[in-house]
């Protein structure tokens, strides 16, 4: 049962790893969520991170 669980564990996507606040950020705004969301902004607030966030949509809009 515990090769069940581990598998579909792996297909939800769930690293084995932890990451970093920075990089969690990183990854909210790659698969699309606004700078400007509640939940993004909260995230922001809760861990320091508005010159991450300032950087990363300066970042995006180069492209």
């Amino acid at each position: 049962m515990a090769e069940k669980e581990g598998a579909a564990e792996s297909e939800l996507g769930r690293s084995k790893h932890s990451s970093t606040p920075p990089d969690h950020l990183r990854h909210l705004l790659n698969i699309g969520w606004k700078p400007d969301s509640p939940l993004v902004q909260k995230f922001v607030f809760e861990h320091n991170l508005q010159r991450e966030l300032e950087y990363q949509v300066k970042e995006r809009q180069k492209f």
